[in-house]
């Protein structure tokens, strides 16, 4: 499989992202789920140079571009967001190298919001053809579509008198079926219920059951407690 750059989580979930699977991630809002597919973006497209396709439904271009930028900078996306990097030589001068460096790398970012499956199916297959293309044998290049996240975008998505988590279930089910018929991985989260602060079960994933039933695997993120802090250290983070 395609490296995440985490190494552990690598193992967890079988050897990196697979050909023909799809990947979730749950968490609770502010987890910062976001956060992680940028930087497993980031190092897939920037480090592996594998095309990345991100496809967003969460938040503007503008904020993603923000953090993509102050991970690749090492700049505090404060400072990015605020522009108070241009006031100070050493940072503006590493914030436009990332942007530099950015351009170079295999990167594609769209925004879908309001856009139903079936438009962003549409979407992901043209990247494919247009950006990717396929070995002498036919078989899909290497790469990866990371979604970001898993929800409703409109309305029209809940016709034919299906209740939310039907309608879930359908847009992980289409997911699915694209990237088995062009042999690649996706990667996607979602949001957990409130139980998943504190339980490790597909039983916590938010609205469907099919979620947890179609993906090859999900994996719980969420904040350390005190005492996995204190086994640990806090050099290892917050997070797990």
């Amino acid at each position: 499989g395609i490296s995440t750059g985490f190494t552990r989580y690598d193992v967890a979930i079988g050897g990196g992202l697979r050909r023909k699977t799809v990947t979730l991630i749950g968490a609770r809002m502010k987890q910062g789920k976001s956060s992680v597919l940028d930087n497993i973006a980031i190092f897939i497209a920037g480090e592996l140079k594998i095309p990345v396709l991100m496809v967003d439904n969460e938040m503007c271009r503008e904020d993603h571009i923000h953090r993509t930028l102050a991970m690749l900078s090492r700049v505090p996306m404060w400072d990015i967001e605020r522009g108070k990097f241009k006031h100070n030589p050493t940072k503006l001068d590493k914030v436009l190298k990332a942007k530099e460096e950015l351009k170079k790398i295999p990167y594609t970012y769209i925004n879908v919001a309001g856009r139903d499956i079936q438009e962003i199916i549409g979407i992901c297959r043209r990247w494919v053809m247009k950006d990717v293309g396929f070995d002498e044998n036919g078989r899909t290049n290497d790469c990866v579509i990371i979604y970001d996240q898993l929800k409703l975008n409109s309305e029209n998505e809940l016709g034919g008198g299906m209740n939310e988590s039907q309608a879930l279930g359908f847009t992980i089910t289409n997911l699915h079926n694209f990237s088995i018929e062009y042999d690649l991985p996706i990667m996607s989260v979602v949001q957990l219920n409130r139980d998943g602060m504190t339980e490790d079960s597909t039983g916590v994933i938010g609205k469907s059951d099919r979620l947890a039933e179609i993906c090859t695997s999900i994996t719980i993120f969420r904040d350390k407690s005190e005492e996995d802090i204190a086994n640990d250290g806090i050099e290892y983070g917050n997070k797990k």
